[in-house]
């Protein structure tokens, strides 16, 4: 009876013991709060794994326990990336940038946001801005690039590549986005070297050689593209990706970005859009495919949990668990894109697209006279000072045009154009006479800025 009597006493001091431990913590959803280092540990490790419900549940804890606590939310806003609800991404990221205005990966994050969202016009200034802080980051100029391409703006989203390879010139995505960027302006030749170099530093990662397919039946030679995918496709898939292809090749180069890193199948065609190519009906759409993407997967499973949470009007539910995920817009972003945002980083993956852009303007191109390529600007002016001397006159009523290029090979030179020349005839007038004069010359067709 003694030892019984022990045994009760020494029970109830470690119970008390145990109460007064637990004393300062509080549960949420039934569960024990957890140190924040342990939860952001164990939550990223179920994000790299693909564990989405997982990482979300213990990243919402987090943020639930403490309003102000910043990883938990930018790990919501990857979380929310990663299964393609650009919504509820762009949330957590903009909560984020309220707590922390200089978190660096919010702003990426949220610039890739936005291109996948097909708001280039809204991404442009944003990352423009973005790039001015951080000048070495090749992100910034790989999306900038991506925005230009959704606007057909080619040129401009050449030179932002190109400023991007300047920084790291062996950058598979950087090379895989500028290849494209060629080739939705019809130049096949640097699109297909491009892509050869990309596979050739790397030929584990596949996604050069599927662009390369694609590049070479939007240039015509659908036989090389099918040679080229034999290994990497089985014939069903490859079907399918020709067949793409070529609803893709029938698209002007705005649209063409737009099916390809975005995932439109759908363009409505305005009465005034001249695309330089006749069409029989309203609109465009894109073969049907069947998509088998496991994130789509699990998305609609947490969207169902979400539904368990709220009443059939989208109000939450007085009887349900405390949570801290986005609002009901989450349900607007089921069928939520991932090609942009993972093309910034150099995974493209198929997915539902989101609204097309319906406001660019039709691709206009210039014809210029181009005088010579140098490595500088400085060199440009002064080659231009020495060839208006050898011009006989013809240059003297003109000023210098330098702007900048990026070869095949991913460097950089600076072109000098003759100002204020954008007619062909006109152009094509001028450069004979000036190779009359012995000063070489060549008429190009620019897209217009």
């Amino acid at each position: 009876m003694r030892n019984r009597a022990k045994n009760r006493i020494i029970t109830v001091i470690c119970g008390c013991l145990l109460m007064a431990a637990c004393g300062g913590e509080r549960r949420v959803e039934g569960e024990m709060a957890f140190d924040p280092g342990s939860l952001m540990t164990m939550a990223e490790s179920f994000l790299k794994a693909g564990d989405y419900s997982n990482a979300m549940r213990l990243y919402q804890r987090a943020a639930t326990e403490s309003p102000t606590h910043v990883p938990s939310r930018l790990g919501l806003a990857k979380t929310y990336q990663a299964l393609g609800a650009t919504d509820a991404a762009l949330n957590f990221y903009d909560q984020v940038l309220r707590l922390d205005p200089a978190n660096l990966e919010a702003k990426l994050g949220t610039g890739q946001m936005l291109i996948t969202k097909n708001r280039p016009r809204d991404a442009i200034p944003f990352l423009s801005e973005l790039s001015k802080s951080d000048p070495e980051n090749y992100r910034i100029f790989n999306m900038l690039g991506l925005a230009h391409d959704l606007l057909g703006e080619q040129e401009d989203a050449q030179m932002n590549y190109g400023r991007g390879l300047e920084l790291v010139p062996d950058n598979i995505s950087l090379l895989n986005n500028l290849a494209l960027s060629f080739a939705f302006e019809e130049q096949y030749a640097p699109a297909i070297k491009l892509l050869s170099k990309a596979i050739n530093l790397d030929y584990t990662v596949t996604k050069a050689q599927q662009n390369l397919v694609l590049v070479y039946v939007l240039s015509g030679e659908e036989e090389a593209g099918r040679q080229i995918g034999a290994g990497l496709m089985t014939e069903e898939e490859m079907v399918n990706n020709i067949r793409h292809y070529n609803w893709v090749k029938t698209l002007p180069a705005a649209q063409r970005a737009q099916a390809i890193y975005l995932g439109i199948k759908n363009f409505p065609l305005k009465s005034d859009q001249s695309t330089g190519r006749e069409r029989a009906t309203s609109h465009t759409t894109a073969p049907q495919e069947t998509s088998t993407d496991p994130k789509k997967a699990q998305l609609q499973a947490l969207l169902a949990k979400e539904a368990e949470l709220t009443d059939h009007d989208g109000t939450p539910r007085t009887d349900a668990p405390l949570r801290q995920g986005p609002p009901q817009n989450i349900r607007d972003t089921q069928e939520g894109e991932m090609k942009a945002s993972q093309a910034a980083d150099g995974q493209p993956v198929e997915a539902a697209p989101p609204t097309p852009v319906t406001d660019y303007a039709p691709v206009r191109y210039r014809h210029r006279v181009q005088l010579g390529a140098y490595p500088s600007v400085a060199v440009a002016e002064a080659g231009w000072d020495k060839l208006k001397g050898r011009s006989g006159g013809l240059l003297e009523p003109y000023t210098s045009l330098v702007k900048l290029v990026t070869l095949a090979d991913g460097r950089t030179l600076f072109r000098l154009f003759v100002g204020g020349i954008e007619d062909k005839s006109l152009a094509e007038t001028t450069c004979t006479a000036l190779q009359e004069e012995n000063v070489d010359c060549l008429v190009l067709r620019t897209v217009a800025e």
